[in-house]
């Protein structure tokens, strides 16, 4: 792929098909990720198989999976290439308490044969690439070239590295220093992830890295991969163009009660920087059906009072 490789970060309850595809609709080449799943839960619910369902517009796309058993990565993985996902992405960063506790996630990082046994199941069940997700390390950054070197041996044709350490959970900022001499010293694209709120600010901290990712700025915001996203916010009837259009996504691909109650998570996010919004926001957030919400959005599209401040 072109550099710098442009990813939307795996983030639970929001990367679902629906914003996928929105994220998509605003740049073409942006690499897109999963919500992040359990390997077990995929092979056991259909329901969990389904919430990896995804459209072709959305390639290229990856899995994001957690877990601890290499032969449940593997079966999980093989039934994912062969519906035609891009790669598959094995999570070792997640910082949850109850993630950790289960030796998935975070929790991985201080077993590195554990690791590596999984890297080296899914390389061998697939054929596409396969990446990990993992974080500085677990209160510093000491031994963070030696676990990704053993993750690549193993298979790993890809390292994403968030800039912070499990200790750190998602407090204070992204120290990205390490990742750039991390770069140095393996045969395989990586990436950055960590406070980048726009395509430029990626750009800004890219450095000799391939890439890097956009998380938790994107949350009502998928402008962040569009260039010069910093210079300009989007006017309210742009908002509410981009809601209506990510709320039908939603009713697409979920019951319509289940749905509505998703889709507010991301409401905040849309409505961020817009002045004097906090009442009729209130009242989004709460609406009880779709023609409620609609009302609402129109509401606020006609009203001059709700103008979005420049910058």
């Amino acid at each position: 792929m072109e550099r710098p490789i442009v990813c939307l970060a795996p983030m639970d309850g929001i990367t679902d098909s629906a914003f996928r595809r929105l994220v998509r609709g605003f740049r073409r080449d942006v690499v897109l990720f999963s919500e992040f799943t359990n390997a077990d839960g995929f092979l056991r619910s259909e329901r969990v198989r389904e919430r990896l369902d995804f459209q072709q517009e959305e390639h290229p796309y990856f899995v994001q999976l957690f877990g601890s058993n290499p032969e449940s990565f593997a079966e999980a993985s093989r039934v994912l290439a062969d519906q035609g996902v891009a790669g598959i992405d094995i999570n070792m960063g997640c910082p949850a308490k109850k993630i950790v506790a289960s030796q998935h996630g975070s929790g991985l990082m201080q077993d590195v044969k554990q690791a590596c046994s999984i890297v080296e199941a899914v390389a061998k069940a697939v054929s596409i690439p396969v990446s990990v997700k993992t974080r500085l390390g677990w209160s510093d950054d000491k031994g963070l070239v030696p676990f990704t070197q053993e993750l690549v041996s193993a298979g790993a044709s890809l390292i994403t590295i968030h800039g912070r350490t499990y200790n750190q959970g998602f407090s204070g900022e992204a120290n990205w220093e390490p990742i750039y001499r991390l770069k140095d010293t393996l045969p395989v694209p990586v990436l950055g992830n960590g406070d980048v709120t726009n395509v430029e600010d990626g750009s800004r901290r890219l450095g000799n890295l391939d890439g890097y990712m956009i998380g938790r700025a994107a949350i009502g915001n998928p402008w962040a991969f569009l260039p010069h996203a910093w210079q300009r916010s989007p006017s309210i009837e742009e908002r509410v163009e981009v809601i209506q259009r990510h709320y039908q996504y939603m009713t697409e691909i979920k019951p319509p009660r289940r749905a509505l109650i998703e889709f507010r998570k991301h409401l905040s996010g849309y409505l961020k920087g817009v002045p004097n919004v906090k009442p009729i926001r209130a009242k989004l957030v709460t609406a009880p059906d779709e023609p409620t919400l609609f009302g609402l959005l129109d509401e606020l599209a006609n009203r001059e009072l709700f103008t979005a401040e420049a910058g």
